[in-house]
């Protein structure tokens, strides 16, 4: 099982979710995300290439998956939208694209370690 991390931006756009959308997420995270990452979402392309999206009605949770930490890194939850500057995956291109959704994720992890079997 995977555990979740929220970058700033991701844990923002959550909080901004109406409260049942929130808690549906969460089950779907626990249901679905946590369990097999790859599997629930598809690969992106072009300047989010090895990011992934997972799909929950009309939102979009954008993540990276750490394998070797079982971790996974949200960094944003939005809806896909025809207008541009409302659209979570144009505003994550941006950061992506200046280096600052990288810098979200690293310093979201800063400190983070596998937890040894016991």
């Amino acid at each position: 099982m995977y555990i979740v991390k929220f970058t700033d931006h991701g844990l923002a756009d959550v909080k901004s979710l109406p409260k049942n959308v929130r808690n549906a997420l969460k089950k779907e995270f626990e249901k679905k995300l946590m369990i097999d990452p790859k599997g629930c979402s598809e690969p992106l392309h072009g300047v989010l290439a090895g990011w992934f999206s997972f799909h929950y009605l009309e939102y979009r949770v954008i993540y990276k998956i750490f394998d070797d930490l079982k971790a996974i890194g949200v960094v944003g939850v939005g809806k896909h939208d025809a207008d541009a500057s409302a659209d979570i995956y144009r505003k994550l291109e941006v950061l992506a694209k200046t280096g600052k959704l990288a810098e979200s994720v690293l310093s979201t992890f800063r400190g983070f370690s596998i937890a040894p079997p016991h």
